[in-house]
């Protein structure tokens, strides 16, 4: 397999299967009608191919920002831009790290040129709550559902997510003056913290969540992680997430092109 793999190329076939609408797993069910079909999809090591060495794509862009509490506190904020789609894609790589045979981090270069970040790590911890207890996952089923704008209640202080900003290894710069010169986000958790985080990125790529904003600019869609300052869906030393779906209204400056 060739080194460099096009994001797209990787996940498109398994986005392709995916369903397009909620569920009905937690609707109220009406006495003598039948349930509809319930659309699910089931991930298992199976379903994934080989994870490339590094990954590319044009079609995410990332930015850096901070959130000050007081004068005293500055919290780093990681934003992401991209469609349904390619938020699915990165779900979908995410699961393929957890299912995969070999455990490693996944690489991926951020090419759009509206892009601070320029490459995206993602790791995961397969240790268990017993120290030398190692977990696999075998089957995680995929309930769609539309997630609120900030999607989830803090869960367990080891099952949230964790964000992060470094610099490259070819970016040189000084980890208290040059904090505005990281270029690499990574994401880290445990095996429930990332299937969380892909269930919601699933769960972004729904088309009903990307509302048309010819008729109201201000429209919001962007999803939120935020602190332990605040409502902690990220862990406790995490920076805080937000994922944009295009021209929504809290993207910091200028909508770049995705093509």
């Amino acid at each position: 397999m060739s080194a460099k793999v096009l994001l797209s190329d990787f996940a498109d076939q398994i986005v392709a299967q995916l369903p397009q609408e909620p569920c009905t797993c937690h609707s109220p069910r009406t006495p003598g009608i039948p349930s509809e079909p319930k659309a699910h999809f089931i991930f298992t090591a199976q379903t994934f191919p080989e994870i490339p060495l590094i990954l590319t794509t044009r079609d995410l862009v990332m930015k850096r920002s901070e959130h000050h509490f007081g004068n005293c506190i500055r919290v780093d904020i990681i934003h992401f831009y991209a469609t349904g789609r390619t938020y699915r894609q990165l779900a979908v790589l995410m699961l393929a790290a957890l299912f995969a045979e070999a455990h490693r981090r996944v690489v991926i270069d951020l090419e759009h040129d509206d892009s601070e970040i320029r490459r995206l790590e993602i790791g995961h911890s397969r240790q268990g709550s017993v120290w030398g207890y190692i977990k696999r996952p075998f089957q995680f089923t995929y309930h769609p559902e539309i997630p609120d704008l900030k999607p989830w209640q803090p869960h367990g202080e080891y099952d949230r997510p964790e964000f992060d900003l470094e610099f490259r290894e070819d970016t040189i710069g000084n980890p208290v003056t040059d904090l505005g010169r990281r270029d690499q986000a990574e994401i880290d958790g445990n095996d429930d913290a990332l299937v969380l985080l892909a269930e919601l990125l699933l769960n972004i790529g729904l088309p009903a969540c990307d509302v048309p904003v010819d008729n109201d600019p201000f429209i919001d869609k962007t999803y939120k992680l935020e602190s332990c300052l605040v409502r902690g869906e990220a862990g406790r030393w995490s920076a805080e997430a937000h994922f944009s779906l295009p021209k929504s209204f809290d993207w910091p400056g200028d909508y770049p092109d995705l093509g």
